[in-house]
């Protein structure tokens, strides 16, 4: 891997623990994800006709992308509704290094050393430990960490379909950049057509919250061209737990901004899920 592909996949875990802690702050309402998710659509409205559209090929990929992106929305929303931001972002993050994992290994022919497998079965022990902490002390109801591996599921299979549509619609900035703009104004549609059908009100917290909203969305491009980068040029298989180093930056943010009190036993499971992620990048 080389520094470059580091330094990208680096940059996108913070950027990705900070939009995400945006739409959990006190005064965010419920759907302050969706309105970060608009106005990032609304930024790439006024790219789409320098740009222009995606090749052919990428268009299954990029509709896959966004139906996994809007359900993941949903799911993520009402686990952040019901549980911590530190342990929901955390097995939301940690749900994804495995998966990828097993992806890569599966369909992308990406071969595995002894020391990355070790990687990825210490961040399912940490994952299995926050589950069992939270379940122990009450504070939390099983439907949240249901929902918290869900909706890291989802993303893990969205993740999946923009590197593959990335892939087979050309390399480059320019084409990712494209690519990303289409993929952006997608999700933002489907999320649209989904809340007019639940009869809500797609654009009420871009409405009342335009500042954290725009904030959330630059966060939010950033992150993810940051990422698509790392992924594109680097084995999905390897950028991902390193990508998911924002479990870590996650804790420490809970409880520097939003003040959540994380236990010794938090910690560690953090702990372990950093060295597994650091285990499964230099394999």
């Amino acid at each position: 891997m080389t520094w470059a592909v580091f330094t990208a996949a680096i940059a996108s875990a913070l950027l990705h623990a900070l939009w995400n802690m945006l739409g959990k702050t006190r005064s965010a309402p419920p759907e302050m994800f969706v309105g970060i998710v608009l106005a990032t659509a609304s930024i790439c409205t006024g790219f789409l006709p320098i740009v222009g559209v995606p090749n052919p090929q990428s268009w299954p990929w990029i509709i896959g992308s966004s139906l996994c992106n809007a359900l993941y929305l949903q799911v993520v929303m009402r686990a952040y509704a019901a549980g911590q931001f530190n342990v929901v972002y955390a097995i939301v993050r940690a749900v994804i290094p495995p998966t990828l994992f097993v992806f890569g290994w599966l369909l992308l022919a990406e071969v595995k050393q002894l020391h990355a497998l070790v990687g990825v079965a210490l961040i399912v022990i940490s994952l299995s430990l926050f589950a069992t902490l939270k379940i122990e002390s009450g504070k939390s109801q099983r439907r949240s960490l249901l929902l918290a591996v869900v909706a890291g599921f989802l993303l893990a299979l969205s993740l999946l379909c923009d590197v593959k549509g990335i892939r087979v619609g050309g390399l480059g900035m320019f084409n990712l950049f494209r690519y990303s703009v289409a993929s952006s104004l997608t999700t933002a549609s489907i999320l649209i057509v989904s809340s007019l059908l639940l009869r809500q009100n797609p654009f009420a917290a871009l409405k009342g919250n335009t500042g954290q909203c725009y904030l959330g969305a630059a966060l939010l491009l950033l992150s993810y061209l940051c990422g698509m980068w790392a992924y594109v040029h680097g084995p999905i298989g390897l950028v991902a737990p390193l990508r998911e180093s924002g479990i870590l930056l996650g804790g420490l943010l809970s409880v520097a901004i939003l003040r959540e009190r994380v236990t010794e036993l938090q910690w560690a499971a953090m702990g372990l899920a950093t060295i597994g992620v650091v285990l499964i990048q230099v394999g």
